[in-house]
């Protein structure tokens, strides 16, 4: 679940790779070794939120928009 989250969390600072995540989750974990829980998740929670985040989050709310991200994550599981 820690790699998963740490996932979110840089895709919450980092636009490109925010894509990266939206467009390729599939392959980021196939490539992170997700547990088919994690993977449920990252198609049924993570997505969702990341989509729905501002372009860019601003940098003086990242930290509480990855809090917040890693609070449904966690709630999720």
């Amino acid at each position: 679940m820690e790699n998963l989250i740490e996932i979110t969390s840089r895709a919450v600072a980092d636009y490109g790779f925010r894509q990266a995540v939206l467009y390729g989750a599939d392959d980021i974990a196939r490539r992170s070794g997700f547990t088919e829980r994690e993977m449920a998740i990252l198609h049924g929670t993570v997505l969702e939120l990341l989509a729905d985040l501002p372009v860019p989050v601003q940098p003086a709310d990242i930290l509480a928009e990855q809090n917040r991200l890693e609070a449904r994550i966690r709630a999720a599981a």
